[in-house]
C-alpha cells in the first residue's frame, strides 16, 4: 500500500511501501486525494494508475483551513473587532466581536484564541483548522 505524501502545486507525491516517491499530477486522478490517504498505485511502462483504497486517514481534517501565521497575527493585533473570526469563516461570531468591541471583552478573549492558535499543531502547508 502506498500513502498520500504531499499535495502541492497541483502536483500530489505519494509514498511507497520500499520508500521511493511518485509524483503524479492532480488531473490523472479521479477522486480528490487527501495527505495521509492510503492508495494503491499500479504502473507499467509508461502509464500509472493511482486508486483510492476505500479507508480514510486516520484522522482527517475537520472544519475549514486557515492559515496559522495569519490567524494568530489577526487575533493578536485586530482580534478585538473580529478580523480573525471573519478570516476564519465565523461571520457572525465576527459581529458579535464587532458589537461588543468597546466593552474590550472581545481583546481579552482574543488574546486567548490567539494564544490557542499557536500551540494548535499546522498540517504541512501550515495551516490549522476550526470547526
Amino acid at each position: 500500500m502506498s500513502k498520500v505524501i504531499r499535495i502541492k502545486n497541483e502536483v500530489v507525491t505519494v509514498g511507497n511501501d520500499d520508500g521511493s516517491f511518485l509524483e503524479v499530477p492532480l488531473s490523472e486522478l479521479n477522486f480528490k486525494p487527501v495527505v495521509g490517504e492510503i492508495v494503491e498505485v499500479f504502473t507499467s511502462d509508461d502509464k500509472t494508475v493511482i486508486y483510492r483504497n476505500g479507508k480514510s486517514p486516520a484522522f482527517p481534517p475537520k472544519g475549514r483551513p486557515v492559515n496559522q501565521l495569519a490567524y494568530c497575527l489577526f487575533a493578536f493585533f485586530l482580534g478585538g473587532i473580529g478580523v480573525h473570526k471573519f478570516y476564519a469563516g465565523k461571520v457572525g461570531q465576527g459581529i458579535v466581536y464587532l458589537l461588543f468591541c468597546w466593552t474590550l471583552i472581545p481583546c481579552i478573549i482574543a488574546l486567548v484564541e490567539c494564544i490557542i492558535g499557536i500551540t494548535k499543531k499546522a498540517d504541512a502547508e501550515g495551516n490549522i483548522y476550526f470547526t
